[in-house]
């Protein structure tokens, strides 16, 4: 884990203080993504990103980034509201501290991302805690052979590579021939300076905040607009990165351990899109999908999971689906489905 600070003189003005003074054409929201991504600060961001796409008086959204990440449900939950806003409205995304894993798949559908040369891009991939070893015994009985564990290692690594390919395929397809990292290279999940991530194509420019409002502006066409800033009103914000909390405008925050989404070792196994980095250390028991060769499709019959019940297990089985990442970009094993819009 790393911090990087800068001193910059006027820091105490007010981080979306512009000059609206005057009557303007039109309006441009600004929509902060902060600190850990879990199911609450979910709903906060997605409620102002439909106020935003709905509001008519509003013509153009900045999501501003700060965030390394956190569950994989709710960071896909982000990504598909992210890609319904992009396809009405133009979006574009600024990158304070960091986008990385989850906070970036959040961000991938934006027709622009500006960063800093400070921030810290990428982590495509995804991580979870191993399911425990169960067994029927004297006072818990099932009606299956995997109604306990949900399957066998091969099969939980199996899901877990399924939402690996949905990210990276969402990715490759939201950034096009912009991308200048081959599959392979994305799917190794590194980490890059604002300047590296230009290079590589995972951002498009340098700049902050109001360079990402002005490329907004631009892309509605406004010669003239006001600012808008759309927070969400749902309690603290918390973190599991100093860096991210350091560089935080949010009235309410918290800096918490790196168990709030890693767990203690109970409760199930976890799904994340979160940058190991930001989560402390990560404990033995907790894997990365980019690590494991993609295990091949369960045989049917076995009592292993389908497609279907990976969906279940995971609360979020992707693939190839209407608001997915194409199948061609992003292959999954036969008879896998996808999450559309409408199962939202």
């Amino acid at each position: 884990m790393f911090v990087v600070l800068g001193v910059v003189l006027g820091a105490l003005v007010a981080p979306f203080a512009y000059d609206a003074a005057t009557a303007t054409g039109g309006t441009v929201a600004v929509v902060p993504l902060e600190g850990a991504i879990d199911g609450q600060s979910a709903a906060g961001v997605s409620a102002m990103l439909a106020e935003a796409r709905q509001n008519p008086s509003i013509d153009a959204v900045v999501i501003v980034s700060n965030s390394g990440g956190g569950g994989a449900a709710a960071s896909e939950e982000l990504y598909l509201q992210a890609k319904r806003t992009a396809a009405a409205k133009p979006l574009v995304a600024s990158v304070d501290a960091t986008a990385a894993s989850g906070a970036y798949y959040t961000i991938a559908p934006a027709d622009a991302v500006y960063v800093k040369p400070a921030s810290v891009v990428g982590s495509v991939g995804v991580l979870a805690t191993l399911p425990q070893e169960l067994e029927p015994n004297d006072v818990v009985g099932t009606t299956g052979p995997n109604k306990l564990s949900g399957g066998d290692e091969r099969e939980f690594l199996y899901v877990l590579e399924s939402l690996h390919r949905a990210f990276v395929g969402a990715v490759i397809a939201q950034r096009g021939e912009r991308l200048q990292l081959s599959r392979a290279e994305l799917e190794q999940a590194r980490v890059y300076s604002g300047g590296q991530a230009v290079e590589v194509g995972l951002a498009d420019d340098i700049g902050g905040r109001e360079a990402a409002i002005r490329e907004a502006a631009r892309r509605a066409n406004l010669d003239t607009y006001e600012v808008r800033v759309l927070r969400p009103d749902n309690g603290t914000v918390r973190f599991v990165s100093r860096a991210n909390y350091v560089a935080s405008a949010a009235p309410d925050r918290a800096l918490v351990s790196s168990s709030y989404l890693l767990g203690d070792g109970t409760g199930g196994p976890v799904f994340l899109t979160l940058a190991p980095m930001y989560a402390g250390a990560v404990e033995p028991a907790a894997v990365e999908a980019r690590e494991v060769a993609a295990p091949s499709r369960p045989a049917a019959g076995n009592g292993s999971t389908g497609s279907a019940s990976a969906g279940n297990a995971t609360g979020n089985a992707t693939g190839g689906g209407a608001d997915g990442p194409p199948a061609a970009l992003s292959p999954a094993p036969a008879g896998a489905t996808g999450v559309s819009d409408g199962a939202r």
